[in-house]
């Protein structure tokens, strides 16, 4: 039966009410971007959800997708996701001051993971959409800050790609060129969360920031 009372949460007094309100911000996204079903979080999606981040914090978005992937030096990320329906993309947001200390965080942004040819088993892929945690985790830490307006010059970089199976899917045996100069063996497809970062990463050394996550 319902009290028709209304619920309030209150704070122990001291507590900073608007640091708690960005941590829970924060997580609700990183939550919400995690349960969210592939079908409604794919590559192109989650490239929204990190623009609509962007929108409220006025930060900046620059996009590199499909074939420009390979024009832009990002082989590995481009092998990983060409099998996909949803183009594969490097996702690159950056707010903050020139001139503050740079941060930049880089978060796995695989949407859904079948294992490519080395197909996962079904019950392998129950949890698949869960494979975009590290974006989701970095987009969260992201909101924290940006709302907390530190003196950082931030930079998030998400590699976001879907795994899948079609004709052009990356096999075992291939060779991939790396953004780093370094030549890759694939042994198992399903191994591709490393390549993809190793890309980002590449990407995010480049400009050397002082903390790298």
């Amino acid at each position: 039966k319902k009290s028709g009372r209304a619920l309030r949460f209150g704070l122990p007094a001291g507590v900073d009410a608007g640091r708690v309100r960005r941590i829970a911000d924060g997580v609700f996204l990183t939550r919400d971007l995690v349960n969210t079903p592939t079908s409604d979080m794919g590559p192109e999606d989650l490239e929204q959800a990190v623009r609509a981040l962007a929108a409220r914090h006025k930060a900046e978005v620059s996009v590199v997708k499909g074939d420009d992937l390979l024009d832009r030096n990002f082989p590995m990320i481009h092998a990983v996701g060409r099998a996909s329906a949803g183009a594969p993309r490097l996702i690159d947001m950056r707010w903050g001051q020139q001139g503050a200390p740079k941060v930049t965080l880089v978060g796995k942004g695989v949407c859904f993971d079948t294992g490519g040819l080395d197909i996962k088993p079904s019950s392998g892929m129950l949890l698949m959409k869960k494979d975009m945690g590290g974006a989701a985790n970095v987009l969260g830490l992201a909101s924290m800050i940006m709302a907390a307006g530190l003196n950082v010059r931030l930079r998030v970089l998400i590699p976001a790609v879907e795994n899948s199976i079609a004709g052009n899917a990356f096999r075992p045996g291939d060779v991939l060129a790396s953004r780093k100069g370094i030549t890759v063996e694939i042994g198992n497809t399903d191994a591709e969360g490393r390549l993809v970062l190793a890309d980002a990463l590449a990407l995010a050394d480049e400009e050397e920031p002082q903390l790298l996550v």
